[in-house]
């Protein structure tokens, strides 16, 4: 089975389609609790509103938790690239060459990670970072499997 390498242009775009429906979802949830309070209120000599009032309740904090969760997992996952897109622009900056013409194996910065320079095998590249995650060497390698494929969006 080959690998896949991302271009750098795949590896730094941000869904923010996806934040602002999440933040959409969390608004409404909110005043959905709010509308149905006030309405809770106005009527409360009812007890069958007062039921419904917390069955609504705890479905929308069900769903206010469930897309704070994934929008902090957005968050980090915003980070990583971040991380990503600046060690790609310092390797461009080393080898001379546009972040344009870099793929890399991960969308994460760790040890281990492969830099591909173009859509040539011949300069690939193992990245070592240093303990505290400030610098980087780079070293020539060689897969065993040369199958690759390169996603370019």
């Amino acid at each position: 089975m080959g690998m896949t390498f991302f271009a750098y242009s795949v590896l730094t775009h941000q869904d923010n389609w996806q934040n602002i429906l999440r933040y959409s979802i969390i608004m409404i949830g909110a005043l959905a609790i709010v509308a149905y309070l006030l309405y809770f209120l106005r009527h409360k000599r009812s007890n069958k509103y007062r039921d419904l009032l917390i069955l609504v309740a705890l479905i929308e904090l069900l769903t206010i938790g469930i897309q704070i969760r994934d929008l902090q997992a957005s968050r980090t996952a915003t980070a990583d690239s971040q991380a990503v897109a600046t060690l790609l622009r310092s390797v461009a900056t080393q080898k001379r060459v546009s972040v344009n013409q870099l793929y890399a194996n991960s969308n994460t910065v760790h040890t281990g990670r492969l830099v591909v320079i173009g859509k040539s095998t011949k300069k690939m590249y193992t990245v070592t970072l240093n303990a505290d995650n400030n610098s980087y060497q780079l070293t020539k390698t060689t897969l065993i499997v040369p199958q690759v494929q390169f996603v370019t969006k």
